[in-house]
């Protein structure tokens, strides 16, 4: 029996799988055994025809390795490549005209676009080299990590090192200052997203005490966020994080009765920001300028304090479907190049290409999520399913922001607003997309079924 399974294994490329295999194979063996020595042959004879029985060593090995071998998603790769060289042409078009209009040295702004997407890209690629599954075993501590680095920051504001330096900026938020590069810890809270997946992953099957855990592990980052400040990031980043939760308990990863805890949880998640409005609108929940902002978007009307919102009608007022307007955006609209970008598209070049890019971060979006959802894997799921949640609702929101749909307030489109933050964190997210895709086929290590190669195998008695 060993020399066969060191044989059939020898053709598995993919060392990761041979564990898994291996005692699945040898499992099959033994049971077989067993049943030939029921049926009165003694045990060497047994073992000998429970292996005989399994076939050829080379020509099984070979099938499962076909199988078990990384998988490469060479459409999403090929897609984000043209998603990239896209964005660097924008950013060079956008660049070139920055300077005629004082907002940025032309040389800065494009080496600093080029540097984004191409950083970017290769962390998707690094991240989608490596094996997700890194994340179900340290997930918490990662998770705890990150709180740490939440803590520290609300505490300590400001912070200075040799390479990394985080300033006060605009409305007293923080950023991390790399050489002519900046970095919004707002936007790299989203990179909790696919830990928290591996934290929910870590406590299946602890009943409610794993529900309140999943809890704690949420409300703590979305009340950091929130103390950053960043209320809307705080509110998208629960949104997401209890989406993901839903999704575990309707899968009974912890077994408790979902008629009870659902409907519960949702009922105070959507109570929840009714009283938040009603508080911010009237009574200091929010900054000055947040409540101000938030009042005049629920009446309707414009003023001086809301002129973005104002010039953002009045250029979706008068973009064509295709060619520019008569309108000047660059210059004249705040963050043209990266918040207000699609607006930038629609009034230079018409609004079909700023939809054409809209689709293509949608396409992304819903490729990530298909993969997700035909995982068997349930970290993979929860983890893909987290990153295109995050690709999704950043973008629905920045499109929704554009056409003056939510209140102003800072968002970006992935993978094309000039944010090294947003940007960065796309690139990751799809990494890790690509690579639950990459070891999809890859036992894991609580996976029970019987290979699909192997569920016909019994012998006939």
């Amino acid at each position: 029996m060993e020399d066969y399974l060191k044989t059939l294994l020898e053709q598995i490329r993919c060392k990761k799988a041979h564990p898994m295999i291996e005692e699945e194979i040898r499992g099959h063996i033994e049971e077989q055994a067993k049943a030939n020595m029921a049926e009165g042959m003694e045990e060497e004879q047994a073992v000998k025809q429970a292996v005989s029985d399994m076939g050829d060593p080379v020509e099984t090995g070979v099938a499962l390795d076909g199988i078990h071998r990384p998988q490469i998603a060479w459409d999403m790769i090929l897609l984000m490549a043209v998603i990239s060289l896209a964005s660097v042409a924008i950013h060079i078009v956008i660049g070139m005209g920055a300077e005629e209009i004082g907002v940025w040295p032309t040389r800065t702004y494009v080496m600093q676009s080029v540097g984004y997407v191409g950083i970017g890209f290769l962390l998707m690629l690094l991240v989608y080299r490596l094996d997700y599954s890194i994340l179900g075993k340290y997930g918490r501590l990662l998770a705890m990590g990150f709180l740490a680095g939440i803590f520290f920051l609300i505490w300590h504001g400001v912070m200075t090192t040799q390479l990394i330096a985080v300033t006060k900026m605009i409305n007293g938020q923080s950023y991390f200052a790399i050489g002519a590069m900046t970095f919004s810890p707002k936007y790299l809270a989203f990179l909790y997203v696919p830990v928290y997946g591996a934290v929910l992953y870590r406590y299946r099957k602890t009943g409610w005490s794993g529900i309140f855990r999943a809890l704690f592990f949420m409300v703590l980052p979305v009340w950091g966020v929130w103390n950053i400040p960043c209320v809307s990031a705080a509110v998208q980043l629960f949104l997401i994080l209890s989406v993901m939760l839903t999704v575990a308990v309707w899968k009974d990863w912890f077994r408790v009765s979902k008629k009870i805890f659902l409907p519960v949880y949702w009922g105070i998640v959507v109570f929840l920001p009714i009283v938040m409005v009603i508080l911010a609108v009237r009574g200091s929940f929010l900054a000055e300028y947040q409540r101000m902002r938030l009042q005049l978007f629920l009446s309707g009307s414009y003023s001086e304090a809301d002129y973005v919102g104002r010039m953002l009608s009045d250029y979706l007022a008068g973009s064509r479907m295709f060619g520019g307007s008569d309108m000047a955006v660059a210059g004249e609209l705040p963050n043209y190049y990266s918040d207000y970008i699609l607006t930038f598209l629609s009034g230079c070049y018409g609004i079909a290409a700023a939809c054409a890019i809209c689709l293509l971060v949608c396409v992304i979006a819903a490729k990530a999520l298909r993969i997700a959802l035909g995982q068997r894997n349930q970290l993979g799921m929860m983890i893909g399913l987290g990153c295109s949640l995050v690709l999704f609702s950043n973008t629905i929101i920045n499109v929704a922001e554009n056409f003056r749909l939510l209140p102003t307030t800072e968002s970006f489109l992935p993978f094309f607003s000039h944010n090294g933050s947003g940007m960065i964190v796309s690139y990751i997210l799809t990494g890790f997309v690509l690579s639950v895709y990459r070891y999809k086929n890859i036992p894991a290590a609580d996976q029970t079924k019987p290979h699909r190669i192997l569920r016909g195998y019994k012998k006939t008695c």
